[in-house]
């Protein structure tokens, strides 16, 4: 039996709500009490997730802030004997080259991948806040129909199709595997996701009750979608929590995902014929009927309302801090100015300081 593993979460994709992720920050203290180690924070996945992709640029990161995180990350695996727990969704998106690469240092590891996923309808809205982020401008409406196409023509769907497409996932990833160390969890119930990654590790009866994060507002997000179509680059995370970090949101919208009915059933035949292990209903993940809208203008002049309060709020305390140093300044100023010339004062010769003052050390007296 290997001595150390590594349950690793691999995707999907943009979640919504990142019940993995915010699971494993919460129980970090307790988890380390069972002896079992959380080997990344969010941020430092995030950071090695760029630094394997190569999107750091994208994201707006100099090399030098990605350089490394990986093979830290992969040290603490090894440092330590029993089970650690990596959460790095956006890379189940990764080629096969990039695989290569982040599987390398783990040689010698019993790693199970885990790829975890929601309703189709809350796939595709996780895409979608993704994309808004960015500073795209895509509409609900042409955004889920560019994924829903029969055939994927657009990037959007290209994006959204490479962490959410689960046979190509698992074929580019498990070409090392056992295929019972590549699991998937199915289920509309995202608290189920975070219950069967512990059950994976080991760990279900550690009484470690799930956690489940906020989403992003809808409402917010519409308002978003309009703001990018005025600006030449995306908003500030913390501006964008003005917009979508309602603590009341409307409920996510829903799109009709029956078309993808015939899709599905071939992942379930492929899962079963390569030996993974399942745990849900892929089909149960299918929406139908007429699927519900975004929230409308009430709703999202409100939410700008409340944006722009905040950002007024913020803005208020800044011009304060502001003021408030400015006050201090001129004190500084005249300080700074004693100490300067006290200090030029020592350093002139005394042939400078007579010539200044007008008297030569030769005058006669």
């Amino acid at each position: 039996m290997s001595r150390r593993k590594l349950i690793w979460h691999i995707g999907g994709s943009d979640a919504p709500r990142p019940v993995i992720a915010a699971n494993l920050e919460t129980h970090r203290p307790a988890l380390k009490d069972l002896g079992v180690h959380s080997v990344a924070t969010p941020d430092e996945a995030r950071l090695a997730t760029h630094e394997l992709l190569r999107t750091h640029r994208e994201a707006g990161l100099a090399r030098a802030h990605v350089e490394g995180r990986w093979a830290r990350i992969c040290d603490r695996v090894w440092q330590r004997k029993g089970v650690s727990l990596l959460c790095t969704p956006q890379l189940g998106a990764a080629d096969k080259d990039q695989i290569r690469l982040a599987l390398d240092a783990l040689i010698g590891v019993e790693v199970h991948l885990v790829v975890t996923l929601d309703s189709f309808s809350q796939q595709i809205y996780g895409g979608w806040l993704a994309d808004l982020r960015a500073g795209r401008t895509a509409g609900w409406e042409k955004y889920a129909a560019r994924v829903l196409a029969p055939t994927v023509e657009h990037k959007q769907a290209e994006r959204f199709w490479a962490g959410h497409d689960v046979p190509a996932m698992l074929e580019r990833w498990g070409w090392t595997f056992r295929p019972d160390r590549l699991h998937v969890v199915a289920d509309r119930d995202v608290a189920q996701h975070w219950v069967q990654l512990l059950d994976i590790a080991g760990l279900r009866d550690a009484g470690l009750g799930p956690v489940i994060p906020a989403y992003a507002d809808p409402a917010g997000l519409a308002v978003l979608r309009k703001v990018n179509r005025q600006l030449e680059a995306p908003l500030s995370t913390g501006t964008l929590g003005m917009l979508t970090g309602a603590e009341e949101p409307a409920a996510m919208p829903v799109v009709p995902t029956g078309v993808l009915a015939d899709r599905v059933r071939d992942w379930v035949t492929a899962l079963a014929d390569a030996g993974h292990d399942l745990r849900g209903d892929l089909m149960a993940l299918l929406d139908e009927g007429d699927g519900t809208p975004l929230p409308g203008p009430r709703d999202q002049l409100a939410a700008a309302v409340d944006a722009l309060a905040e950002a007024l709020a913020e803005n208020t305390r800044l011009r304060s801090s502001n003021e408030a140093l400015a006050a201090a300044q001129p004190t500084m100023s005249t300080r700074a100015r004693t100490h300067s010339t006290s200090g030029r004062r020592a350093r002139q010769s005394p042939r400078t300081r007579s010539a200044r003052s007008g008297v030569s050390r030769f005058s006669k007296p």
